[in-house]
């Protein structure tokens, strides 16, 4: 063991005199603002996030593809009374070269390429759960891509249920318009330490194809389905499969857009009163999408009204949005605001 060690490390050190070896400061401070106006309805709450994360971390480049970065994401609630209400651990290896890459760690999202309905992660979501633990592959060519995830989120212990997700995404373009491509997710989520038979499957596939072109306007049209397959494994009743239909428009020039979704389906969230062996309700525990995809009318409709652009040489990104939801009886209201500057600069390099 010793013997393989040494060859390992002196293989490290000759690669590493051969190519250029960068210490490099890698670094995000976001503000965030999400806020839901919800009231009378019966699908989601009331509330504000509002809160400021930062995110330090030291990288160290071996060459041109291999990388190591360790650092940390720090959150603060606004009118919190806590230094910090959140703070965890973010380390983690990268390769990156012209068509492949993959990050094995815990790293955050802005790593990953695939496209992501809201019928899988809601934006007040994201905002607390930016980072994946576990490891992520994509390959990219001049028109396609495809990304392989596993996000292990979730310990098995006495406070906490093992949770685990894998994203499967992919696309391509054709005919200079077109585009067609598909989300796949399946979420596992056991039990805890203390109890047993408790397991929940929620699998979810998202297939599209869609347009995008310019006719002074910048306009992306797609219509996709979303396909649902769940099991709670404690009730014997076998497989539910909620599914609808999704169309989707964006407008957009200059930065500022107007994009419409609309659903029409069924309760995409069958299982979110269910409780536990534990008496707990599964809720936003088990579901991480938006909450009006619970919708029993068989339609929901948002649409987003924003301004997004990237300023200093896209280090600083701005992003304002007023959401309207409709859920098949009232019309409800929700604003959204993001700032977030990026920064990395180079502390030290050494040629080769």
């Amino acid at each position: 063991m010793g013997k393989k060690f040494t060859i390992l490390l002196t293989l490290l050190l000759v690669s590493g005199s051969i190519y250029a070896q960068e210490l490099f400061f890698k670094g995000e401070l976001s503000t965030l603002l999400d806020n839901t106006e919800y009231a009378g309805s019966t699908i989601g709450n009331s509330r504000t996030i509002f809160a400021v994360r930062a995110v330090p971390c030291l990288g160290y480049r071996l060459d041109k593809n291999h990388s190591i970065v360790i650092g940390a994401e720090l959150t603060k609630d606004f009118g919190s009374q806590d230094f910090l209400d959140s703070k965890r651990f973010v380390a983690y290896y990268q390769f990156e070269n012209s068509s492949f890459g993959t990050n094995v760690g815990i790293f955050s999202r802005e790593h990953l390429i695939g496209e992501y309905s809201r019928a899988i992660f809601s934006d007040g979501f994201l905002i607390y759960n930016n980072l994946i633990q576990g490891v992520a592959f994509r390959a990219t060519r001049q028109r396609s891509y495809a990304e392989v995830v596993l996000d292990w989120y979730g310990l098995y212990s006495e406070e906490c249920r093992e949770k685990f997700r894998v994203l499967v995404s992919g696309g391509g373009e054709f005919a200079n318009i077109g585009y067609a491509g598909a989300t796949f997710s399946m979420q596992h989520y056991a039990n805890k330490s203390t109890f047993r038979g408790n397991v929940v499957d929620n699998i979810m596939l998202n297939p599209y194809i869609g347009i995008k072109f310019n006719a002074f306007f910048d306009f992306d049209i797609r219509l996709g389905a979303l396909l649902s397959a769940q099991q709670d494994r404690k009730i014997d009743n076998g497989w539910v499969t909620p599914a609808g239909g999704e169309f989707l428009l964006s407008i957009s020039r200059w930065g500022a857009y107007i994009n419409n979704n609309l659903y029409v389906g069924q309760n995409l969230m069958p299982l979110y009163s269910s409780t536990g062996v534990d008496g707990v309700q599964y809720g936003d525990d088990l579901y991480t999408c938006d909450p009006f995809y619970s919708t029993t009318e068989g339609i929901y409709n948002r649409t987003g009204i924003g301004y997004s652009h990237s300023f200093a040489k896209d280090r600083v990104r701005v992003t304002a949005e007023v959401v309207l939801h409709y859920d098949g009886k009232r019309l409800f209201n929700q604003q959204l605001l993001g700032i977030q500057v990026f920064i990395c600069p180079k502390l030290y390099s050494k040629k080769p």
